[in-house]
């Protein structure tokens, strides 16, 4: 059977997480219909084992792929270049799926014929409660042309989008590599190529929040803030090179987007230790950002109060800043 949906799971060191996921979509009546690819990200637990007894027992459904570690866009890239489905959708080894959307979306993808589909999805807290993320104010169920729509859609996540296996193919959608947050990659290099969308109106991702272990974390955000400043390089390198005859809406997404992972970056740098060396990477940072364009810097300050207050007192208040945080 020609498979409509490509899972592709970014696994590393995820044995306590990974067979909850798979069994959330194998369970469905029509798991025929997905195509699950496990790409092993060098796990050094039992990642690797708990995806070759499901590839055992689900052939044709679930597919293990082993290979070096390469970080979270490697896995991504690996996925879209192994991918049969129609449609692509990447996933974390730590989350899983809604099976009853899952079920239910299988059967509408094969009257759904959009480059992107866009789909609500919940917020998982650990010990805590679920929280449903609505993502559009879009008539349900059609085909809308991606233009027409850009300028009402918010920023887009990760976990609510489905691609169209071929544009991503295509179009040589590729993300960094050794590399964190590189999900920001994922949701505007495709911008450009997105012709038609679709709105889903459920949950079918469930992202889990709370592990002290994630990027996302406080800690996760120190540890990693030289990936942080990767990401921002290689997304202003895009913006400039856009092609000049990109459609207004189009490139506001996009200088949305990306003063989105800027401000995130510079909130980064201040979660670090005060130091004479951070508080230069922030000057340095937002002094790129303003080189690249006045639009993404100026977008910024309406994302953080902290951006605006370094601006405004010549990054003077930084010290201030940092030692408020400290009191709270």
């Amino acid at each position: 059977m020609e498979k409509i949906l490509t899972f592709s799971i970014a696994a590393y060191n995820v044995e306590k997480y990974l067979d909850k996921l798979l069994k959330t979509i194998i369970c469905v009546p029509n798991n025929e219909m997905v195509e699950v690819l496990v790409v092993n990200d060098g796990s050094k637990d039992s990642t690797a084992q708990i995806a070759k007894e499901y590839e055992k027992n689900y052939a044709g459904v679930v597919r293990l792929i082993d290979k070096e570690n390469g970080g979270h866009g490697s896995t991504i890239n690996r996925g879209i270049k192994e991918a049969k489905g129609k449609y692509f959708k990447a996933i974390d080894g730590d989350d899983w799926v809604d099976s009853e959307a899952l079920e239910k979306l299988l059967n509408d993808l094969t009257q759904i014929d959009s480059d992107l589909v866009l789909m609500d999805y919940k917020t998982c807290y650990e010990g805590g409660d679920d929280v449903l993320e609505k993502t559009a104010k879009l008539e349900p169920q059609k085909t809308i042309d991606f233009e027409s729509v850009i300028s009402t859609i918010d920023y887009m996540r990760y976990h609510a989008v489905i691609y169209r296996t071929q544009m991503l193919q295509k179009n040589k959608i590729r993300l960094d590599e050794h590399c964190f947050y590189v999900d920001s990659e994922f949701m505007l290099f495709t911008i450009p190529f997105i012709k038609t969308i679709t709105y889903v109106p459920y949950p079918l991702y469930c992202y889990r929040i709370g592990l002290g272990e994630q990027s996302v974390s406080a800690a996760g955000r120190r540890k990693h803030i030289t990936d942080g400043d990767r990401v921002e390089e290689r997304l202003l390198k895009f913006y400039r090179k856009l092609p000049e005859n990109i459609s207004q809406g189009r490139k506001e997404y996009i200088e949305n987007g990306i003063a989105a992972h800027c401000t995130f970056h510079i909130n980064s740098l201040m979660m670090c230790e005060e130091s004479k060396e951070n508080k230069k990477k922030i000057i340095e940072c937002d002094k790129k950002v303003k080189r690249t364009s006045v639009q993404i810097y100026n977008d910024m300050n309406r994302m953080s109060r902290t951006v605006v207050m370094l601006r405004r007192t010549f990054y003077l208040s930084y010290t201030f800043l940092q030692r408020y945080k400290e009191k709270k």
